[in-house]
């Protein structure tokens, strides 16, 4: 496509927060034009304010019943749960649209890697092996030419953009990697849960599915392909009693004899150029708060005065470089439009209208 042309778009899932975020971002974006958004939950056409009253007069285009293939966009969002991604995807990408998916269901290229850490059988097994991982970063090529584009996790976003320069290079082992990360409670989807009742989860801090995380074979199987080489790591995610973000801790031992600033100087060379890469002196950290509403990854490298052990400390905002910000910036990249369009400036409080898959 002409990067001078604007895009039909269409959105599936618009009443969930990555849905709800993605429509904020693309009201924004100079060249896309939403001409449907739906919804498998509504049974007629409903405002969108119904669902984000912050959205209330901005968006001309009711939101309606899902009927999937319909629509007639260039791009379409597919924003629907785990497993109901398969269901739809196919009829969408039988069009000849490009389809970005924000679920799991094509993340990965052999299917039989989904089992036993996603429920049922996967129904569009044959799709898999087309579909390219949306991260830009490490696969921008395969997207420029791609039609159906799996948007990462958000967990996996982070983890992976932190490791893959230093295992890429054979600086650091590729075995006995730990992940520790905490993401905010727009993480864990729309659908009200006992445990993220407000009263249960402020002033509280817990892991969960420690070491059964669905996010944990995909940030393997990614950084397997992106490296070439076998990776084995552990991952403990935690919740905290914060709408959005995630930070991270990961810890990852020297493969060779190689200083803290030389091993920051090859992230930087890795890194320079990227624009939503962010790689922070030494001796700096970043927060939440410098990510919040924002499409970056931000990232810093540190050293064990004892071990010697690499520690990363990186942070991103789940809704957006996590989920609709990194879907945005695939379809930047797939339609020929500049890749930092919609995207920049950053709104620096944004407030949740919307969530990572």
């Amino acid at each position: 496509m002409n990067a001078a042309s604007r895009c039909k778009v269409k959105i599936v899932g618009a009443t969930g927060y990555s849905g709800g975020e993605l429509i904020s971002l693309l009201l924004n974006h100079p060249r896309v034009e939403i001409t449907a958004i739906t919804a498998s939950s509504v049974t007629g056409p409903e405002p969108i304010h119904t669902f984000w009253p912050a959205l209330r007069g901005m968006v001309p285009v009711p939101v309606t019943k899902e009927v999937p293939g319909e629509g007639g966009a260039e791009v379409v969002f597919v924003c629907t749960p785990h497993g109901a991604a398969m269901e739809i995807v196919p009829a969408y990408h039988q069009t000849g649209c490009v389809t970005i998916d924000l679920s799991a269901d094509f993340r990965f290229n052999d299917p039989a890697e989904r089992t036993g850490w996603y429920e049922g059988e996967h129904t569009a097994p044959g799709l898999c092996a087309e579909a390219v991982y949306g991260l830009p970063e490490l696969f921008r090529g395969k997207v420029r030419g791609a039609n159906l584009i799996a948007n990462p996790g958000c967990y996996p976003t982070g983890a992976i953009l932190s490791l893959y320069p230093g295992l890429k290079s054979g600086a650091l082992k590729h075995e006995g990697v730990h992940i520790s990360a905490a993401s905010g409670v727009t993480g864990a989807g729309k659908k009200p849960k006992q445990n993220l009742h407000h009263p249960e989860l402020d002033q509280n801090f817990y892991a969960y599915r420690i070491g059964k995380h669905q996010h944990l074979p995909e940030i393997v199987s990614v950084l397997r392909r992106a490296v070439e080489k076998p990776v084995s790591l552990s991952f403990v995610p935690h919740l905290l009693p914060l709408q959005r973000g995630i930070f991270y801790t990961i810890f990852a031992a020297k493969a060779k004899e190689i200083s803290l600033k030389d091993l920051w100087a090859l992230y930087d060379e890795a890194y320079r150029g990227e624009p939503f890469v962010r790689l922070y002196p030494l001796g700096e950290t970043p927060t939440l708060h410098a990510v919040r509403g924002s499409n970056f990854v931000d990232i810093s490298l540190h050293q064990d005065a004892v071990t010697g052990e690499v520690i990363f400390a990186s942070a991103e905002d789940n809704l957006v470089k996590g989920a609709a910000g990194q879907a945005v910036q695939n379809m930047n990249v797939r339609m020929g439009f500049p890749e930092t369009e919609g995207l920049l400036p950053i709104a620096m409080q944004r407030e949740p209208d919307c969530v990572c898959s």
